[in-house]
């Protein structure tokens, strides 16, 4: 893992600002003229649809490296029975919403080309299959700051999101900063997972996505999945997931897939289920799996064919299965199988537990290094934990992290060498721990669990909402009322400057705040006519880290607050 200023979403999204276009500027008021222009469009063209709801949309984008737009953004909403094909590569499709519609068992958004950006959308309550697949054999498509919830309980049967995987080309496709809330249901394995890679039939396909900084909640009634891995060499990290008891990170087939720093808070933990050579790292659970169907860690244990088939040729699963520098707080069981594991690992691991037992059905394939407890461990282990009190304290990200008192340096290095994926930033040599924060680099001077007690600059912690998602979900809209004139933030994403435009001139100051998630002041300053250039004030952040902020503008008679994104 490198720190999160070094994970690059590769595009400056742009919205509204007609000064940074390489092509023509494209603005169209009907889905008729939208696709004509999209058959028409030329590379760099950016197409933009007008602000309003359109009904019944079949939209076929067949042109590479052309940007489709809303006016503004979630200011365009496509209902109905839609039906939307990116064909082209280089595509960026931005800024819809989609809340009322049935299209039964047919996608909403397929995705055929290569390098595409699905970003700043919002799914909500839309009765559909799936909202998006990304095809086999695309390759490097990025879906980004997009919401997805309240999938209807009587909605066909599908996950939101599918990627579909090769058996000769790996995707690199990532999912980030995206929200997944409130699915409905009876929970269970229905196949209504937020998110799913690959299917059962691929898990021989390399796919080498990357599903990063996104928040789940309350999906649990959904599915028991919130993300399903059925295929190899794959990584699930930086993200949270909370409220969602009986859901669980899933490793279903594929073999060959890495977990790490992410939150499992009043959540279901991870799942092992006929999977090999899995890596988890790095991890926090907190009551996670307490009181519901779902534990904080479950391994499930499928007896291969005898003898295999073509179809089913593995001869083993559950094989290789390693949990390495994880923190367990209060959580519920830890599932052991009882039958099928061969080769496990458990090192370095920090448990505290006041009541009920930390493991259960133990097997005879696991080992354990290193790990340190406070509480009942419920099986018999001979050797490689210690009984002591960790001082686990309630630090300023909002979990409980390593203390001046914790026992916890002299790590074992008695666990196989981490899976490290091709082409992937992975940290497959633990020089980072959950918060970003670096480790020794001798693994014997690293600290146990998730947490190395060290100071300094933070980039990873448990994500709210306010942090993933479209940019006008949250708090207010994007475009907002200020002195009677509409003031439009763009681009947002940005990287070292972001511009404030306002149509109609300013009849008084402005004062402007700049807040981060927590609520500390990063910037103030008072905008006033005179400061306009062409009714733009442009703003400079470039000393800003990357995240998410919050712009506070407050005139004499309003005051709202818009979501700035930095990426760099």
């Amino acid at each position: 893992m490198k720190k999160i200023n070094r994970y690059i979403i590769p595009f400056l999204l742009i919205l509204l600002s007609p000064f940074s276009l390489k092509g023509a500027t494209i603005n169209v008021t009907t889905i008729a003229a939208l696709q004509t222009a999209c058959n028409n469009s030329n590379s760099g063209d950016v197409i933009i649809l007008a602000d309003g709801t359109y009904l019944d949309v079949t939209l076929n984008i067949n042109k590479s490296n052309i940007t489709v737009i809303a006016q503004t953004p979630g200011g365009v909403y496509l209902n109905g029975t839609d039906d939307i094909n990116i064909n082209g590569n280089y595509v960026t499709f931005s800024g819809f919403q989609f809340t009322n519609g049935d299209i039964g068992s047919n996608y909403l958004i397929e995705v055929y080309g290569s390098h595409d950006i699905l970003t700043q959308l919002n799914f909500s309550g839309y009765y559909a299959k799936k909202y998006i697949e990304i095809k086999e054999g695309t390759t490097y498509n990025l879906i980004s700051f997009c919401n997805l919830e309240k999938k209807p309980a009587d909605a066909i049967a599908g996950c939101t999101i599918q990627i579909s995987t090769s058996a000769t080309v790996p995707g690199y496709h990532k999912i980030k900063y995206c929200s997944f809330q409130d699915y409905y249901g009876i929970g269970g394995d229905n196949g209504n997972e937020p998110v799913r890679i690959g299917l059962g039939a691929e898990y021989l396909n390399k796919s080498r996505t990357i599903v990063e900084h996104c928040y789940f909640n309350n999906t649990g009634l959904g599915d028991s999945e919130s993300v399903s891995v059925k295929c190899q060499e794959n990584v699930i990290r930086f993200c949270t997931f909370t409220n969602q008891q009986n859901a669980m990170l899933c490793f279903r087939n594929g073999d060959n897939n890495v977990a790490y720093s992410n939150f499992f808070i009043n959540a279901g933990g991870i799942r092992v289920k006929e999977a090999n050579n899995i890596f988890c790292y790095n991890n926090y659970f907190e009551n996670s799996g307490v009181g519901s169907s779902a534990d904080a860690v479950t391994y499930v244990y499928i007896a291969p064919l005898v003898p295999p088939t073509t179809a089913s040729p593995r001869t083993l699963n559950l094989s290789n299965i390693n949990f390495i520098h994880n923190t367990f707080y209060n959580c519920g069981d830890i599932d052991l199988g009882g039958i099928g594991a061969v080769s496990n690992t458990w090192a370095n691991n920090i448990f505290q537990k006041s009541s009920g037992t930390i493991y259960k059905n133990p097997n005879t394939g696991t080992t354990w290094a290193g790990n340190i407890y406070q509480g009942n461990v419920g099986i018999t282990i001979p050797s490689g934990m210690t009984s002591t009190n960790p001082f686990l304290t309630l630090n300023s990200e909002g979990y409980r992290g390593l203390s001046a008192s914790s026992p916890v340096d002299n790590a074992s290095a008695s666990y196989p060498t981490i899976l490290d994926l091709t082409n992937i930033d992975d940290d497959p040599n633990l020089l980072f721990d959950i918060s970003g924060q670096a480790r020794p680099a001798t693994i014997t001077l690293k600290d146990v669990g998730c947490d190395e007690f060290t100071s300094g600059t933070t980039t990873n912690h448990p994500l709210t909402l306010p942090e993933v998602g479209p940019s006008y979900l949250v708090l207010s809209e994007n475009t907002f009322d200020i002195s009677n004139s509409k003031v439009t933030l763009f681009p947002n994403p940005t990287k070292d400057n972001f511009t404030l435009h306002f149509p109609k001139i300013l009849d008084s100051d402005i004062e402007l705040i700049i807040f981060n998630t927590n609520g500390q002041i990063i910037s103030k300053q008072i905008i006033s006519p005179l400061d306009l250039i062409n009714s733009n004030k442009q703003l400079d952040v470039s000393n800003f880290l990357n995240g998410v902020y919050l712009v506070q503008l407050h005139s004499n008679n309003d005051s709202k607050t818009i979501k700035l994104v930095i990426q760099k």
